[in-house]
């Protein structure tokens, strides 16, 4: 299924984004998985750094320029128990290969939410629905919304969500992987 078809099935999903890029489809129990959960579980933020360098570029490819890279933020308690935001990571390699500033102000997660891992579709959405907050004062203007894996696309929906909310004028994303379904 392609990236819109499936953000077309959540509330507030359709049409949200300019553009969408999975650089790879998820491979559960593969060599991707591994990696991606060395990024947020293994203490690698490195890795994540150099995998957004090969997300921008390919993003890069798209032709749209943002005027920066936001990443899906954390709520501090998730934040200290791995001890950084893998999505930020992602994130700052994706800003660097765009030459795009990385603005992980922008977006916060003032809400803290359940691991999305083992929830339904509708869990997920009811999981992360208002569980983000925006500054208006500087949402306005494009922004490339950054994550590691985009499974029904809840999370990303509601960060997009709050963005336009915000003021937010055009809204893209990239992430590293695509979960099959």
């Amino acid at each position: 299924m392609a990236v819109a078809a499936r953000l077309d099935r959540l509330p507030a999903g359709r049409g949200i984004f300019e553009a969408t890029l999975p650089l790879w489809v998820f491979d559960k129990d593969g060599t991707l998985q591994a990696v991606q959960h060395a990024i947020k579980y293994g203490n690698r933020p490195r890795y994540g750094v150099a995998l957004g360098h090969l997300l921008g570029n390919a993003y890069a490819e798209v032709g749209l320029a943002p005027d920066g890279v936001v990443p899906i933020p954390l709520h501090r308690t998730r934040k200290l128990e791995r001890g950084y935001n893998q999505s930020r990571m992602l994130g700052k390699g994706v800003a660097e290969a765009l030459d795009r500033p990385l603005c992980p102000e922008l977006l916060s997660r003032p809400h803290p939410t359940r691991s999305q891992t083992d929830l339904s579709r509708k869990e997920r959405w009811q999981n992360v629905h208002n569980a983000f907050a925006a500054t208006p004062a500087c949402a306005e203007g494009h922004w490339l919304i950054v994550d590691d894996v985009l499974t029904t696309g809840s999370t990303v929906v509601a960060a997009a969500q709050t963005l336009a909310n915000a003021g937010a004028h055009t809204l893209s994303l990239a992430t590293l992987a695509l979960a099959r379904q």
